[in-house]
């Protein structure tokens, strides 16, 4: 049977107190000292597998001399550790989800990434990537934090042994002027470069299709139950429980996207449709 893995908030809350204590440049052997607890105790508390009570968040946090918003935020997380779901609406909330996302990512066997109007974060080009931020309300000083977190995610298609990604990809987003004609080129090409790669499988939902689900990633893992992610304009949602999760598990998206070979052509041909109209000249 699965493990269970830490939720997303109790991740989130590990990967806090994590940078606060090493903010504050103190060894786990030097809190557990402070706090008269065991090292194994602090350890297990940083990687998500045992969730602290809000009691115990204060301690560390005061031993790391953490006030204000940073406090409140994870005092907050750990009071909700048990509550299904996550949801943030706030920019500083949404990043902090995309960084937990990074963690899951590197655990999973399986991604499968359903895009309607961007193309997949996974294989965005940096120039595709600084554009979609940019038209997706990012503030122009936080762009450069998004794009080297983005870099960090992908590299999780470079691992020796890197999980399964299925990308499905509504064909309007094949035609979206994000960064202006050049840059799209570029970003159709890197596609088509990627579909190459034995763990990716690249997959078209056409305009003849209809209707199918919005942005989400489904994250799966050998050990343990399947999660979704969404991402919205300015805000996102982790699905851990499985009366949540299955809808996504059982959806009708494959039914209808073009198997990888023909979506590959289909790319192509935008491309040489493109280059013909010589829009990929243009800036």
């Amino acid at each position: 049977m699965p493990r269970p893995k830490p939720t997303p908030r109790a991740r989130a809350l590990a990967e806090g107190l994590r940078v606060e204590r090493r903010a504050a440049r103190l060894a786990m052997t030097e809190v557990a000292d402070k706090l008269a607890w065991s090292q194994s105790t602090i350890s297990r508390i940083e990687t998500g597998v045992r969730p602290p009570s809000a009691e115990e968040v204060s301690a560390l946090l005061a031993v790391y001399q953490v006030t204000g918003e940073h406090r409140d935020a994870l005092l907050t997380l750990s009071r909700d550790i048990d509550r299904p779901n996550w949801l943030e609406t706030r920019d500083a909330g949404v990043y902090g989800q995309a960084k937990i996302l990074a963690h899951y990512e590197l655990d999973a066997t399986k991604i499968i990434e359903s895009c309607t109007v961007l193309l997949p974060v996974l294989m965005q080009t940096p120039s595709y990537a600084r554009a979609a931020l940019a038209v997706t309300g990012v503030p122009a000083a936080e762009i450069e934090s998004w794009l080297e977190l983005r870099r960090e995610r992908q590299k999780v298609l470079e691992l020796k042994n890197p999980p399964k990604l299925v990308a499905y990809i509504d064909e309007g987003a094949l035609h979206r002027q994000i960064g202006g004609p050049r840059v799209l080129g570029n970003q159709l090409r890197h596609l088509v470069s990627m579909a190459g790669r034995p763990a990716v499988d690249l997959r078209v939902v056409p305009f003849s299709a209809g209707w199918h689900p919005g942005v989400h990633v489904l994250l799966e893992f050998g050990d343990a139950k399947p999660m979704v992610y969404l991402e919205y304009r300015r805000s996102g949602l982790f699905l851990h429980r499985p009366a949540d999760v299955e809808p996504y598990l059982q959806s009708t998206v494959d039914a209808v996207a073009l198997d990888p070979v023909r979506s590959v052509r289909l790319i192509e041909s935008v491309v040489e449709a493109r280059a013909q109209r010589g829009d990929l000249l243009s800036q």
